[in-house]
Formats: structure tokens, C-alpha cells, sequence
């Protein structure tokens, strides 16, 4: 009889708990009709000892019973606040679009060229005499580089200058036979045949007086030959000759000059921006901007240099599709060398009427270009724009108007309708700082 009464007690036991369960689930209260008799204590004690686990599931019916009410008393505004993962809001960074001129331009390397660059080679087969300059030397024009060993051309040149001599003397005997000849037939002593040639050996000595003189000038001419001067200003390159050495018409260049002052600094430019390379060309406006290709030194700015287009070229490369331009820059502290490269910037135009905003802003998508603008409550709205130009990290829209706050950094975490607060602005402003409480958060902390 104990241990029938044992196993009917444990029985009830189990049937209160699963009463107890029930009634959570369901939200309604147990009651006590439900629950059968109460044992004796000393039956119930010993009940309760001999029925492991019958005190676990009334915990976990009273713990399953208290979830719902601690859930249910959640603040209902927590949702609308948070970010596109569930999270809270997205700390971002935001910026202003401007209203303001985007000047548009190109950046491309270019090479430094001599306005002019000529060889100085011998006219004639001779030996170098002297060396009258050194390598590097800046030159004027017409100044005297070189002597040659011009002893046989002078020689030629005091020949022909005989030459010249002798032929006068024989022209002014043939005159005066001529006057003479003239005068006796005046006088009926000679006939018209004989002074007619008289006269023809004047004209004849007329002619080889002539080709004396031109002699003469070819010899003098010559004789220049000897002495090579500078045909330009400028700066002279390497000497290849020396004194004692044999030169000819048909060999080396003795020296290079190159003019440095101006100098050209030629680029290739897209056949696109064709008109804008002819346009620049008959303003003759300085549309170009040349800075070296090297960085500045630490704490420097880069020096930049304003050119004019000079030259734009007659065909455009099949080959790349583009044409060679040359703009013209002074050089008269001789910073620009020939042969440097460079980083040029030719401005094309300005474009206005767009709000300016840095091109990280700019989200590109399969739909076509958005950004994303803040309202005052802090809640992002992507907006599609048009991209008018693009320079110097700067894209000028337009859908946007001025002013308007646009998502920067952190906008990849960012959706539509999402909720977001600028790390960048002061707590004090509203939204402004990553500690400010979410609308609603004043309920949650009443509820809790």
C-alpha cells in the first residue's frame, strides 16, 4: 500500500506541472480547482524527494512565464531607429554641396623641347685651328666658335683679287682704244668695221671683269667658311673636335646650340578636346599650367608655371587618337631643361550651375548615378543625379541643391530611409553626436 500511494502522489505531481505549463503558454492563471488534493506532509515531503526532476519543470514554467512580460514591456520606438542590419544608427561622416564654379581640365605629361635646336657642322674640308669656346657656354649670335686652317683660301682669295685687278686694266685699255678709234672716224681716217671692233673688245673685256669680281666674292666666300660663327642665341652641348682635327661637310656636327629662352613643352591631347586646343591657339590665352614631375621638397608647394598654346598639330595619330600640341613657356632663369618631363594641366572651361561635391560622395549603380542626402531628422534618402563634370577629386551634380548634406564616408553602410548621425559635428546639435539617444529610448529606460 506505500508504494501505491507513493506512485499515485508522483502522478499528481506531474500533472500539476503540466497544468502549470499550460496555463503559461496561454497567459491565463492556474487555478486551484484543477489541482487534486493535497497529501499529508509527510507524503508530499516524501513525494517530492522521491520524484526527481518534478521541481525543475515548475522553475521553468515560472521562468518561461516571466519572458513574455519582460518582452512586452520593450519600448515600441527602438525599431524605427535602427540601421539597415538592426543595429542602431549609422555613424557617417557628412558634407555640404556648394554652389560654385568646377573649372574642368586635363592632366597629362609632357616634355620640355628647345624653341630651337641646330647643329654646327663645317661647310668645308679643313683642319680646326682653335677652339674659341667650352661646352656649355651660352653663345649670342654671330659670335666666333671655331677657326679653321684657312691659309689656301686666302691664298685664293688674293688671286682672285689679281684677277680682278688685271681685267680692269685691260677694260679701261679697250675704252681708250675704243675713243680713239671713234675720233679717227670722225675724220674719214678709219672705217665703221673698225670701230665697231674696237667697241666689241670692250664689251668682251666688260664681261671678264665681271667674272673677276664674281671670283673675287666666291673666294671671299670661302675664305667666311674658315671661321664658324653662332647662327643663334643660346646654349652650346657637347664639343666633338678639337684643334688638329680634320672636319668636312659630310661628318659630325662640331656643336649643338639649343635655345633655352623661350622653351616648348609639346603634350598629346585627346582628339575630343580638339576644339579646345584650336581655341586656345587663336586666343593665345595661357591655358596651360606646367609643374615638374617631381614631388616638392618636404614643406614646399609646387611650383607652377602658366604657358600659351603655340602649335597645334595639322593630322591627329591614327595610331592613339591623338594630337601633339606645343605651348610656349619663358625660361629665363633656365629652370626648365629640354629633354624633362612634366606634369601639365590644360584648363578647358568652367562649369557652373552645379552643387559641388567631393566624387567619393557619388555612388554609382546599376541604375545610373546617386548620393545620398541627410534631412534634419537624420534620415538618409538616396536621390539620382546627373554628372555634369568631374576635376581635381570634385564632381559638379545636378538633382542637389546647394547646401544639402551628403553621406561621405561610411555611405556603404547606408540604405534608404536609414537612420544615420555625423560623427563629425558637435553633441550639442541635434543628431550631431554618437551618444545621443534614439527617439523613444526615454519610454525603453521608463519601461525597464
Amino acid at each position: 500500500m506505500k508504494h501505491v500511494f507513493s506512485r499515485r502522489v508522483a502522478a499528481s505531481a506531474l500533472v500539476c506541472s503540466a497544468v502549470a505549463c499550460l496555463s503559461a503558454c496561454s497567459g491565463k492563471p492556474e487555478t486551484t480547482a484543477a489541482q487534486p488534493a493535497t497529501p499529508p506532509a509527510t507524503a508530499a515531503g516524501a513525494a517530492a524527494t522521491n520524484a526527481p526532476g518534478a521541481a525543475a519543470p515548475a522553475s521553468a514554467a515560472a521562468a518561461q512565464a516571466s519572458a513574455p512580460a519582460s518582452s512586452a514591456s520593450a519600448a515600441p520606438g527602438n525599431a524605427a531607429n535602427r540601421g539597415p542590419g538592426g543595429g542602431g544608427p549609422v555613424s557617417v561622416t557628412l558634407v555640404k554641396a556648394e554652389k560654385r564654379s568646377l573649372a574642368v581640365g586635363l592632366d597629362l605629361t609632357g616634355t620640355v623641347t628647345a624653341r630651337r635646336t641646330v647643329e654646327v657642322r663645317a661647310q668645308v674640308a679643313a683642319t680646326i685651328r682653335e677652339v674659341l669656346v667650352r661646352e656649355g657656354d651660352a653663345v649670342r649670335q654671330g659670335q666666333v666658335l671655331f677657326r679653321l686652317d684657312d691659309r689656301n683660301e686666302r691664298a685664293q682669295l688674293e688671286r682672285a683679287q689679281a684677277q680682278v685687278l688685271k681685267d680692269e686694266a685691260a677694260l679701261a685699255d679697250a675704252r681708250r682704244q675704243l675713243k680713239r678709234s671713234e675720233d679717227l672716224l670722225a675724220q674719214n681716217f678709219v672705217s665703221q668695221g673698225a670701230v665697231d671692233v674696237q667697241r666689241t673688245a670692250v664689251q668682251t673685256q666688260d664681261a671678264a671683269v665681271a667674272a673677276s669680281r664674281a671670283a673675287l666674292n666666291a673666294a671671299q666666300v670661302a675664305l667666311s667658311f674658315m671661321t664658324v660663327t653662332a647662327p643663334q642665341e643660346g646654349r652650346l652641348g657637347a664639343i666633338t673636335v678639337h684643334p688638329g682635327a680634320y672636319v668636312s661637310p659630310g661628318g659630325a656636327a662640331l656643336v649643338t646650340i639649343s635655345q633655352l629662352h623661350p622653351v616648348l613643352v609639346s603634350f598629346s591631347l585627346p582628339q575630343r578636346n580638339l576644339p579646345d586646343a584650336l581655341a586656345a591657339l587663336k586666343s593665345r590665352a595661357t591655358v596651360v599650367e606646367v609643374r615638374a614631375a617631381e614631388d616638392a621638397p618636404a614643406g614646399g608647394k609646387p611650383q607652377v608655371q602658366s604657358a600659351a598654346v603655340v602649335f597645334v598639330d595639322n593630322v591627329v595619330d591614327a595610331a592613339s587618337g591623338t594630337v601633339r600640341v606645343r605651348a610656349e613657356l619663358d625660361n629665363r632663369d633656365s629652370r626648365w631643361w629640354p629633354g624633362a618631363y612634366v606634369k601639365v594641366r590644360m584648363n578647358l572651361n568652367a562649369v557652373e550651375g552645379g552643387a559641388v561635391v567631393p566624387v567619393a560622395a557619388v555612388v554609382q549603380g546599376a541604375r545610373g548615378r546617386t548620393v545620398f542626402v541627410v534631412d534634419d531628422e537624420g534620415i538618409a534618402q538616396a536621390k539620382p543625379v546627373e554628372l555634369l563634370a568631374m576635376a581635381d577629386g570634385f564632381a559638379a551634380l545636378k538633382g542637389i541643391a546647394a547646401g544639402d548634406r551628403v553621406v561621405l564616408e561610411g555611405r556603404q553602410n547606408v540604405r534608404n530611409g536609414s537612420k544615420v548621425i555625423d560623427r563629425g559635428r558637435d553633441s550639442s546639435k541635434p543628431g550631431g553626436s554618437a551618444n545621443t539617444a534614439a527617439p523613444g529610448s526615454g519610454k525603453e529606460a521608463a519601461a525597464r
